[in-house]
């Protein structure tokens, strides 16, 4: 087996200020001219192996994930800003905090969540059914309703208004900025001199010192909830039968709310605007939720949710075109290959998600939207490995259940509420951060349906 093609640094290095501003575009680029498999030296220092072939991708986060670790880019860049929590944790302590958090992830436990969910979800949209018609942009409102959704089945007690305004407003702006040394190193001297990673250390430690603080009250107040944060603070490891330390709480909590909030918002977002520009299958979805929701005031329910099937076809087929997590990576920790090509020890393996979801040699006119492709007998038609808006492997994310639920209950809610319609002017573009963001935003004029 031979090592794949390499994108010579005379012609990845001038791009590099692109590849920040638009790094879908420019891998995208190379993936037509040097096929499935390409090194690349990104910002002209680190060699990847970016990669949309689905055998290659399997065996890395799969079949032989044991060679493969977290890179520094999430185990330490991250993880400077956020914690050791399970999204940027790896190695044995990965492994200990993923098998004593997965129960509390299990989908019966989920589903106790789901009331929830509707509670948050209802008071967003009481409060645009009274505006009436109105035009707006959607995706402030759906990061609003995300994160109100995952502090409330954090903190069942609720966040002030004030102080969860807050706590969104860092989280935003510390992805934001974590994103720019990561694609620009030679760059993060500046950053420091600049006081750039000063300020967001500060805010950093703002955000950990709210959350310590919200944590500290409920284990003073003696109450028992329905919740998440009782669900961490009650566990136990298996082995010494103690509870987490309180540091590592802490850490989970916050890497709960920053991976559970804007990937949530930013598909929920993106789907409203597909639904918007493709009348012919919000129409259909609308039959289908009045046909389990007959009543404006039913609530959506784990079970009636389960009925909801072209409701889970337009949300998957929104994840493909638009998956929030649009790349991951995992270093080689030995040489390996497959596929018949080799790569050795140290490379840093980038499964391009974004580029699986829209090669033409595995979906057909891939970048039309149409859920119907996402129905159970057609999914046995696309190779494994071609579709992973979750991840694969054992670290496919732990949330997968949570936030398929919560994305239902808001869709249906929409759905049986409002006509959505694009407003004039230009589409939202893809815009790749760590998560993938509807830039600038998704504007839609939003009509009341007649209960």
């Amino acid at each position: 087996m031979a090592l794949p093609p390499e994108i010579p640094l005379h012609e990845s290095l001038p791009n590099s200020w692109r590849a920040m501003r638009d790094p879908i575009g420019i891998f995208s680029q190379y993936n037509r001219a040097y096929g499935h498999n390409f090194l690349l030296r990104l910002g002209g220092v680190t060699r990847a192996l970016i990669s949309t072939d689905p055998e290659v991708v399997q065996h890395v986060l799969q079949r032989n994930h044991r060679n493969y670790h977290k890179s520094a880019i999430q185990s330490e860049q991250l993880a400077y800003y956020l914690g050791k929590g399970l999204l940027t944790n790896d190695g044995d302590d990965w492994l200990r905090q993923r098998r004593l958090i997965q129960p509390g992830f299990h989908r019966e436990r989920i589903a106790g969540l789901c009331a929830l969910m509707h509670e948050v979800a209802q008071g967003t949209f009481q409060a645009l059914a009274q505006k009436g018609d109105t035009t707006i942009d959607v995706y402030p409102v759906m990061m609003d309703t995300a994160f109100g959704i995952m502090a409330y089945t954090l903190f069942s007690e609720g966040i002030a208004q004030g102080e969860r305004q807050r706590l969104g407003d860092i989280i935003t702006e510390l992805q934001d900025f974590i994103v720019k040394p990561i694609r620009l190193p030679f760059l993060r001297p500046w950053y420091r001199i600049s006081g750039q990673i000063g300020k967001h250390e500060k805010m950093a430690k703002e955000a950990f010192s709210t959350l310590a603080r919200l944590i500290a009250i409920r284990r003073n107040s003696g109450r028992l909830r329905n919740d998440l944060l009782q669900m961490l603070l009650d566990t136990r490891y298996e082995d010494t039968g103690e509870p987490m330390a309180d540091r590592q709480l802490l850490e989970e909590v916050i890497v709960l709310l920053v991976a559970g909030h804007e990937t949530s918002a930013n598909a929920l977002a993106w789907t409203l605007h597909l639904l918007a520009t493709h009348p012919e299958v919000q129409h259909r979805l609308y039959e289908e939720i009045i046909r389990i929701l007959p009543a404006a005031d039913d609530a959506p329910t784990p079970d009636n949710l389960r009925q909801a099937v072209y409701l889970t076809q337009v949300i998957e087929e929104s994840l493909r075109l638009y998956p929030p997590a649009w790349i991951t990576d995992r270093v080689a920790l030995a040489d390996d290959g497959a596929a018949g090509i080799s790569w050795p020890k140290g490379t840093l393996m980038t499964p391009y998600i974004y580029g699986l979801h829209h090669h033409p040699d595995f979906w057909e006119q891939p970048e039309r939207f149409d859920p119907d492709r996402m129905h159970p007998d057609r999914k046995k038609e696309r190779p494994a490995g071609a579709y992973i808006p979750f991840g694969a492997g054992p670290r496919l994310c732990i949330g997968y259940s949570f936030a398929m639920m919560e994305m239902q209950v808001v869709l249906a809610m929409m759905a049986r509420q409002f006509v959505l319609t694009p407003a004039p002017g230009a589409a939202p573009r893809a815009k790749a951060l760590i998560t993938l963001r509807p830039d600038p935003g998704v504007t839609l004029k939003l009509s009341v349906r007649s209960q």
